[in-house]
């Protein structure tokens, strides 16, 4: 559950993406240099406002599942985390010992 911008990152970059295409495609084009930049001015305003508009959206629809989701795996994971740790550490545990066995055998000495 690292990822907390609720999926809204992809449809921002998505967007980012196209407006720079338009950009691009705005530049090469045949026109004046005061007219270009006066259409991608007025553009990139309209464009701001529908990104906004549509992240909002994004967010307002994914936030809810999300967090519910979210309220619904966290238990389990808690549970999961509660059962596996003592294990995890005993294992830990045994690896660390095996290496200090290892470690005095490769010195010449121990058991």
């Amino acid at each position: 559950m690292a990822n907390s911008d609720n999926g809204t990152g992809f449809v921002v970059g998505f967007l980012a993406g196209g407006i720079i295409g338009a950009v691009v495609g705005i530049m090469i084009a045949p026109k004046s240099g005061a007219e270009t930049r006066a259409e991608l001015s007025l553009r990139s305003e309209v464009w701001r406002t529908r990104a906004e508009e549509l992240a909002a959206t994004v967010r307002e629809r994914t936030g809810p599942p999300v967090d519910s989701v979210r309220d619904r795996v966290s238990p389990a994971m808690d549970s999961i985390r509660d059962r596996v740790g003592p294990v995890v550490d005993q294992v830990n545990a045994r690896i660390g010992r095996g290496k200090e066995v290892e470690e005095v055998d490769e010195n010449g000495s121990g058991t």
